[in-house]
């Protein structure tokens, strides 16, 4: 009963590239079906300009309807690519493939209309890895909006019950990539951290809060980033 939806935009066609998400996608489909064991008819995997925004709607609308069982379904979603806020911080964005950040609100998609489509569905759990950033800065601190050469700071939001939000990065901050491994920071040290490493009790499972605290350390001694965690920290993500 588990399904994934896996966005990973790298080549934008109206502004910056965003290094690596593609990898970020890419390897995190590959841990969907052998990690988290999802079967692949359940994964959906969207990259450049397979995401832009119907795209990734039509997906959210119609495909993921056919496959959520009503208080059954454990959802896993992953992004990686670029978000924008609005300029007082309160909306969160997600720019698809063709999105434009000069006129976010005809192009983009609002972050909550993902939450309140996915909440209508009612699904069991969902858990979210967001690997952006909403400072309007991309991962190599370019800016989104080249006339609005400042940082935004991303207000936190309300989430619906049974959602887990992991997020790359908090107000101001910038998801940053690790080169050497070709990755998002975020990305890369939240699949070592389900992986096992992040089993912080040997107990053979990963709660919620065990991947937030190692995935901060990991992330914080490299880059001024701290990722966040909101939802269930006692929730087991993956057992074995």
């Amino acid at each position: 009963n588990a399904v994934a939806i896996i966005i990973g935009i790298e080549d934008y066609e109206n502004t910056f590239a965003a290094p690596f998400a593609t990898n970020d996608a890419v390897t995190f489909n590959d841990f969907a079906r052998l990690s988290l064991g999802i079967p692949a008819n359940n994964i959906k995997l969207l990259t450049n300009d397979e995401a832009e925004r119907n795209d990734t709607l039509k997906v959210l609308r119609t495909w993921l309807p056919k496959k959520i069982i009503d208080s059954q379904t454990e959802l896993y979603v992953f992004y990686s690519g670029h978000g924008l806020a609005s300029e007082d911080g309160n909306d969160l964005y997600l720019l698809p493939a063709d999105g434009e950040p000069d006129i976010l609100e005809d192009t983009t998609i609002l972050r909550n209309k993902i939450f309140d489509i996915i909440a209508e569905l009612n699904p069991k759990r969902v858990t979210m890895f967001f690997d952006t950033c909403y400072s309007g800065a991309t991962r190599d601190e370019e800016f989104l909006v080249a006339a609005k050469p400042i940082f935004i700071e991303a207000a936190e939001q309300d989430i619906p019950t049974n959602f887990n939000i992991f997020s790359a990065s908090s107000g101001r901050e910038t998801a940053k990539i690790l080169k050497e491994a070709e990755h998002g920071l975020f990305s890369y040290y939240m699949m070592k951290g389900l992986e096992g490493e992040a089993d912080a009790n040997s107990d053979n499972q990963i709660t919620n809060g065990e991947l937030i605290v190692y995935i901060n350390k990991n992330v914080s001694r490299q880059a001024n980033q701290t990722p966040q965690l909101n939802g269930d920290p006692d929730q087991v993500l993956v057992q074995w």
